[in-house]
């Protein structure tokens, strides 16, 4: 390969790891100064496989930038030179205790790589440069003014992939433009008006018990194959809360000692709900003989919509009127 350092000598090759959307393997070389390396490479084909690792490379290439401890050092992407349809993506091989990593330790550096992003951000704007991939679903990461804006626009993007396998909805058809125009707003804009800011930082994007570990060697907490973009730091939580993700609250709780949450904290709950829907949505996408991830979205989105029926309007009212009803008080379960 190309991207491996000239001189270098091939030791072996086999297949390693497991993925539902590539092929990945273990490639050990020794390096012209004799020393051995290995690394992680990953193989997808089509139009899908090269947005796939192209985006993982460029998105694991900004996360090494701000956290080059926590995740695997990116090599390189690319097409193979005897067939042009098929992709690649080559990174560092790291050891891993493949269970859930300590989580004080977890959530301390995961609040480290939020808040050292921040000095890198791109004028204060979210998205991302280049269209990034959540499994074989693409996130649509147009870089946008506000934080309200770029999720309305990923949200819509993961609905319309999870119409295209499991067809036309009508409780969704309902629920949608009510989510876009009312929740959205009344949720998401509260974070950036009335003198309240909230900086766009770097997010892995797929936080799970899949992705995520514990270096052997260092002990340290590691990530991988992760969905990057500019985000509002408390959308990497979103998993936390949902139970076939084996995180939990508790490490929502073990994050805030290190960032507090956005104001209107009364919000959080809720906001938190709000962005654990399009995990639904991809959930749904990714697998297509059940109707369970589409009926959980659609719970959630019933319940966010009874809740918020006015708007930004509605949030302004609330605020007038001194009525703070605590998000957390509405038992959802997920």
């Amino acid at each position: 390969m190309a991207v491996f350092p000239g001189g270098y000598r091939l030791v072996s090759a086999a297949p390693h790891g497991a993925s539902f959307w590539t092929r990945t393997a273990r490639i050990n070389i020794i390096l012209p100064n004799g020393h051995p390396h290995s690394y992680f490479l990953k193989v997808a084909r089509g139009e899908v496989g090269k947005g796939m690792v192209q985006g993982e490379y460029e998105g694991v290439k900004a996360l090494y930038k701000v956290a080059p401890d926590f995740v695997p050092r990116p090599s390189g992407w690319g097409a193979y030179a005897a067939d042009q349809d098929t992709y690649f993506y080559l990174c560092d091989f790291v050891d891993m205790i493949e269970e859930l990593p300590d989580m004080s330790k977890f959530c301390s550096r995961l609040a480290k790589m939020h808040t050292d992003s921040m000095k890198w951000s791109q004028d204060g704007k979210f998205g991302f440069h280049i269209v990034t991939y959540e499994g074989s679903m693409f996130q649509d990461v147009t870089w946008s003014e506000s934080w309200e804006e770029l999720f309305i626009l990923a949200m819509k993007a993961f609905a319309e992939q999870e119409r295209k396998v499991h067809g036309e909805s009508k409780e969704l058809q309902e629920l949608l433009p009510a989510l876009y125009t009312k929740v959205c707003p009344q949720l998401l804009r509260p974070l950036q008006t009335g003198g309240r800011t909230i900086r766009p930082v770097l997010v892995h994007g797929d936080l799970w018990y899949g992705n995520m570990a514990t270096n052997a060697a260092t002990g340290g907490p590691i990530v991988f194959d992760p969905s990057v973009f500019w985000a509002h730091n408390e959308y990497d939580l979103d998993n936390m809360n949902v139970p076939r993700y084996r995180l939990g609250k508790e490490w929502m709780r073990e994050y805030h000692l290190h960032v507090p949450k956005s104001a209107p904290e009364e919000d959080y709950d809720d906001r938190n709900l709000l962005y654990g829907i399009h995990g639904h949505f991809c959930a749904s996408t990714l697998y297509p003989s059940t109707t369970r991830f589409r009926q959980m979205a659609i719970d959630e989105l019933r319940y966010l919509v009874d809740k918020y029926p006015s708007g930004y309007e509605g949030y302004e009212d609330r605020e007038q009127n001194g009525n703070h009803t605590r998000a957390g008080s509405h038992g959802k379960h997920r």
